[in-house]
């Protein structure tokens, strides 16, 4: 990793500059979550490739076109968004239950929860001469200090070209293990800078933000989140996707969405597991816990919380 260095007085102050690590696309999800261990956030260049992405572009750019301008700063007054992406995309719809990305899942969010979900879907277009984002942490929606075990994954796809001068975003490697109060300097700051049908991940502790748009073209991303299935989802994915609608995925994302338990006894409806909703003449067997999920959450690494005194 290169060094930077910084002479005051006679003292020489030595830095590493941040990096994130970059994969091609024959990277293992091993090595995947071991990088979002150790560094936080990571990149798996041309995971998708032209067609398919021509085949995202096609189905979500009328959407994109349509969508008012922000109208917060957070959101960006020069920036369009787009929700509710799998009622809009089918392609979208596979990239969510993408096998790799899901292996990922399961080694970082697996550890602490028996069934993780899909947290947000969302499509940010940065126009030309939008401003930088406030530099933020996905987990600050959630009251829990920094640092924590991973309670988002954020899976930020390249719908175009990230570079440096068109608002690629700007994250703080190792900053999940930052303490609560502790904000990334300029130095500690650097661009995920990317081609099209790249793959950003980084999990909730780690700061990171929108850079600004000084070209004359658009910048746009594609996230597909993912969080521990016994947290409310940032996005309503059941009234985004009603049974009407999801019952159309594929099964694997029916579940991931929240058509499934997340956890013994989360979620039920009356008849029990949710999933029965979506199942021609199922009237479900009124359980509220399965075998396998009892037997899973033995399994799983229990978090503590506790209150802080004056004494920490």
């Amino acid at each position: 990793m290169a060094l930077r260095q910084f002479a005051k007085s006679r003292v020489i102050w030595v830095t590493e500059v941040p990096a994130i690590t970059t994969f091609d696309r024959n990277v293992s999800a091993a090595a995947l979550v071991a990088e979002l261990d150790s560094n936080g956030c990571v990149i798996v260049e041309r995971h998708v490739d032209d067609v398919r992405m021509q085949q995202l572009h096609s189905e979500l750019q009328p959407y994109l076109d349509t969508a008012p301008l922000g109208r917060t700063e957070f959101a960006g007054r020069t920036s369009r968004r787009r929700n509710g992406l799998l009622t809009k995309s089918e392609t979208c719809c596979e990239l969510a239950i993408d096998p790799l990305l899901l292996a990922v899942c399961d080694g970082v969010l697996g550890p602490n929860c028996v069934n993780y979900r899909l947290h947000v879907t969302m499509l940010v277009e940065l126009m030309p001469g939008e401003v930088r984002q406030e530099i933020h942490r996905d987990g600050e929606i959630y009251p829990i200090r920094h640092p924590a075990p991973p309670m988002t994954l954020a899976a930020f796809w390249a719908y175009t070209d990230f570079t440096e001068e068109n608002g690629a975003t700007l994250i703080a490697p190792g900053s999940h293990r930052w303490p609560q109060e502790r904000t990334p300097e300029a130095h500690e700051l650097v661009q995920a800078v990317m081609p099209q049908g790249s793959l950003l991940m980084y999990t909730s502790s780690v700061w990171h933000g929108s850079e600004a748009n000084h070209t004359d073209a658009v910048r746009t991303g594609m996230g597909l989140h993912y969080s521990l299935g016994w947290l409310r989802q940032e996005e309503n994915q059941v009234l985004s996707s009603p049974p009407e609608v999801a019952r159309h995925f594929p099964e694997q994302l029916q579940r991931l969405i929240g058509y499934d338990f997340g956890g013994p006894y989360l979620g039920f409806v009356e008849q029990g597991n949710p999933i029965g909703l979506l199942r021609d003449g199922d009237d479900g067997d009124f359980a509220r816990t399965e075998p396998n999920l009892n037997a899973q959450r033995e399994t799983i690494e229990l978090l503590s919380l506790r209150t802080v005194s004056d004494d920490d």
